[in-house]
C-alpha cells in the first residue's frame, strides 16, 4: 500500500504544481483559451488519478 500512495501523492503535487503555474499565468498574462484548455485537461488527469489509486488493489 505505501505505493500506491507514494504514486498519488506524486502525481497530486506534480498536478498541483501545474494548475498553480497556470493560475499565475492566468493572473499575470490574462485568461485565454490555452490556459482554459489547460486547466480542463489538468482537472481530466486529476479525476483519473484519484479514480484509479484510490480503488482498493485487486486481489
Amino acid at each position: 500500500m505505501p505505493g500506491r500512495r507514494l504514486a498519488l501523492t506524486a502525481a497530486l503535487t506534480l498536478i498541483a504544481v501545474l494548475t498553480f503555474l497556470t493560475v499565475a499565468l492566468m493572473v499575470q498574462d490574462g485568461v485565454n483559451a490555452r490556459t482554459v484548455v489547460s486547466l480542463l485537461v489538468l482537472a481530466l488527469i486529476g479525476f483519473g488519478v484519484l479514480g484509479a489509486l484510490n480503488q482498493p488493489p485487486d486481489d
